[in-house]
């Protein structure tokens, strides 16, 4: 069973991923990060596991398929609408860092919520918040080593942060924000 789930299987929801990104587009790729130990594991899609839990008969796997792809949306959609929850094209400068700081502890806890902290949670933060960054105008891998450089390695599968991890972590992103100027 684990060797048809890693070929077969996994062909599968390869084929599977193609299709739904060529009919709805780039978003449609997540429908598979399903919590814990998925198929890509740490994510926040509970419909969806692996091949070899998920894939039965054609109707009940289709029906699994739209199912995640419908939870992942609503995720993406819930997240944008967080993003635009802290509006920092209209913050005025002395208050940034605030926002930022308010922002990131926010979407950290959101994360911890939705993904109930199994395993490799964290990935999934750190997606989540450079997403953030980027709805804000700071550059990709600009983001993603801000993100990295804040979180430091602190957050670990199967367990949530401890609040004044959370409120390190947004402090010190919203931090390294101000300090890398014109954002």
């Amino acid at each position: 069973m684990i060797s048809w789930s890693h070929g077969e299987g996994r062909a599968w929801t390869e084929a599977m991923t193609r299709a739904l990104v060529e009919r709805f587009g780039g978003w449609a790729l997540g429908w598979r990060w399903a919590h814990d130990e998925g198929e890509i594991g740490g994510g926040p899609v509970g419909s969806w596991c692996c091949p070899r839990d998920s894939i039965t008969s054609p109707d009940e796997t289709l029906t699994k398929v739209a199912t995640a792809l419908c939870e992942w949306r609503a995720w993406v959609e819930d997240l944008a609408e967080r993003f635009d929850g802290y509006r920092l094209n209209s913050v005025p400068a002395e208050d940034r860092q605030h926002v930022w700081e308010r922002a990131a502890g926010h979407l950290v806890t959101h994360v911890v919520d939705r993904t109930g902290a199994g395993d490799v949670w964290y990935g999934h933060c750190e997606q989540v918040l450079t997403w953030f960054l980027e709805r804000w105008g700071v550059e990709a891998a600009t983001a993603e080593a801000l993100v990295e450089e804040a979180i430091g390695g602190r957050f670990e599968s199967w367990t949530g942060p401890e609040p004044d991890v959370v409120d390190d972590v947004a402090q010190r992103l919203a931090l390294s924000l101000i300090q890398a100027d014109g954002v």
